[in-house]
């Protein structure tokens, strides 16, 4: 029996309702795409800042349950979160019984400097960016099937807030340049509709100037991923 086609993308994050309008935005480009979806939603801290996570299931068939036994794909906000996704598996043999497809990583290459709740001084309890990407430099090494697309979201000069669709942009056109026959394929015009369809819009109605910007920023994820064009022995991917 040929094994069952599905995506499912883990959304770690610091958390704010940016990134649960991502995961439903996820969910709903399935939907569109004819496909079902389901969210679980993991939260953390309940201000602003605290940490998070939403794992989005998309299937064939209905999918039963809000607790994906795997993931695909970690959607990072940064890359301690995406670091987060995975530091909890401990060995290769863990690795691949948690992540039996491999595993991709889509991250802002940045690291958020975390503030320390008890004192008024910032780190040197953190990483720098360098050092994340050597930690997953050191596990492709040692034969851990991971993938990291490492994107520099300051450059583009958006707000912080459509980072969510930017990400979830490159994503999607990932998986298309992928090829890959065991993960479903999310259209991109559906995609599309997913972020348009969870757009925050202003009270009174339709907001045009609004939603095609949401609309130009997740082209411009897609088109960036697109560029860089594919290659299976490609392990790290800068954008």
């Amino acid at each position: 029996m040929a094994e069952q086609r599905r995506l499912t993308i883990s959304n770690p994050a610091i958390g704010g309702s940016g990134w649960l309008t991502l995961a439903t935005m996820e969910a709903d480009a399935g939907i569109t795409a004819g496909y079902y979806a389901t969210i679980h939603q993991c939260r953390g801290l309940a201000q602003a800042g605290g940490p998070m996570c939403m794992d989005v299931m998309i299937r064939e068939e209905e999918a039963v349950g809000g607790t994906s036994h795997y993931a695909d794909y970690i959607n990072g906000y940064d890359l301690p979160e995406a670091w987060r996704g995975i530091s909890a598996v401990k060995g290769l043999e863990e690795f691949r019984k948690s992540f039996p497809r491999g595993l991709t990583v889509v991250t802002d290459y940045y690291v958020e400097v975390p503030i320390l709740v008890t004192a008024s001084l910032k780190g040197p309890r953190y990483l720098k960016r360098e050092e994340f990407i050597k930690r997953f430099e050191d596990l492709i090494g040692k034969g851990y099937d991971i993938r990291v697309v490492a994107y520099d979201f300051k450059k583009h000069e958006f707000p912080t807030i459509v980072k969510g669709p930017f990400s979830f942009g490159i994503l999607t056109a990932d998986v298309h340049l992928r090829k890959d026959n065991r993960l479903l394929s999310v259209p991109k015009e559906a995609a599309i509709e997913g972020v348009l369809a969870n757009v925050p819009l202003k009270k009174g109605g339709r907001d045009d100037e609004r939603l095609n910007f949401n609309r130009l920023v997740f082209e411009r994820g897609y088109e960036a991923r697109e560029r860089a064009g594919w290659s299976e022995k490609e392990r790290i991917v800068y954008l």
